[in-house]
């Protein structure tokens, strides 16, 4: 029960920053594009430096040396989410190929970034955060390179480039884990800058997805039907799968708790954001965020307090 008491109090903080964005749109009293401002201080800025403070005061050469399987463990699951993300993608999409494009990375990428750190952040604290980091290392190379890449209406495969890494947070990270490593010593009023920003990071991340989701009709994206089939995989089912495969190699608590806060995380904002901003349907997108971050807040206390207590 404290497990499950913690989670839900840390969530239902975080909800009502989603709803006092939602409040914000639907009452207009932000202008609608102020969605893109939100979202380019978060990609550019708080989450950037969130990362770097992590990496910067845990990514020591001890804390390395010990915590590198965890990247192992992170490429495993985010393989086998890409292998499970295909079916489903096609079994849900039908012959739309963009659509399946959607739900592709919808079921291989929870909201592991902006939610899945401030669930970590609020509830284990900044330890287990870089634990979380490390695993999810991977998976944040990935959803910043090739994932966001495919989500962008095009016609054929997206095109590998080393290009797609030069972004802030890819950055951010590299940067943090330099300086963590070599010890490099940072200006008291930097260290302030950085770590107030990385703080403001989940409630301006909460905020940004309600504003977002007040764009749409509630009652129009709670009609369809098979976004609440692939909420209860996505919050549900997929994270079981992985926890039986951990249990059954006999993998430590650590492993688990980092691999259940990535996966037992809704689908994210990107299905929202990037088709925005080329041209691409957005409709599926909201709708899977409305309804998985809704079911959210009560999926993720329960699979907590089944799993880590």
């Amino acid at each position: 029960m404290q497990v499950f008491s913690s989670m839900l109090s840390q969530m239902l903080v975080l909800f009502t920053f989603m709803a006092v964005g939602f409040i914000f749109n639907k009452k207009r009293l932000l202008p609608a594009d102020d969605s893109v401002v939100i979202s380019k201080l978060e990609t550019y800025i708080f989450v950037p430096c969130l990362v770097f403070n992590t990496f910067y005061k845990y990514c020591t050469v001890q804390n390395f040396g010990q915590k590198w399987p965890l990247i192992l463990y992170g490429v495993g699951v985010m393989v086998l989410s890409l292998i499970i993300g295909l079916p489903l993608a096609r079994l849900f999409s039908g012959p739309d190929l963009y659509l399946r494009k959607i739900y592709n990375y919808s079921f291989a990428v929870a909201n592991f970034s902006f939610m899945g750190n401030a669930v970590v952040l609020g509830v284990f604290g900044e330890q287990v955060l870089f634990d979380y980091m490390m695993f999810t290392l991977p998976l944040t190379f990935y959803v910043y390179s090739y994932g966001t890449a495919s989500l962008r209406p095009q016609n054929g495969p997206v095109k590998f480039s080393f290009k797609m890494f030069l972004n802030p947070i890819c950055i951010a990270m590299l940067l943090g884990a330099a300086f963590g490593l070599l010890a490099v010593p940072l200006p008291g009023f930097v260290s302030t800058v950085v770590s107030t920003a990385g703080a403001s990071m989940s409630p301006l991340a909460m905020l940004l997805t309600g504003f977002v989701i007040g764009d749409y009709s509630l009652k129009q994206l709670a009609k369809n039907k098979k976004i609440y089939l692939a909420s209860v995989l996505r919050l549900i089912v997929i994270p079981l799968v992985f926890v039986a495969i951990l249990k059954l190699i006999h993998a430590d608590s650590t492993v688990l708790r980092v691999t259940l806060c990535a996966t037992a995380m809704p689908l994210g904002l990107n299905t929202v954001v990037f088709p925005a901003a080329y041209g691409g349907d957005t409709t599926p997108g909201a709708g899977m965020a409305l309804i998985s971050h809704l079911m959210s807040i009560l999926t993720i206390p329960v699979m907590f307090a089944l799993f880590l207590s």
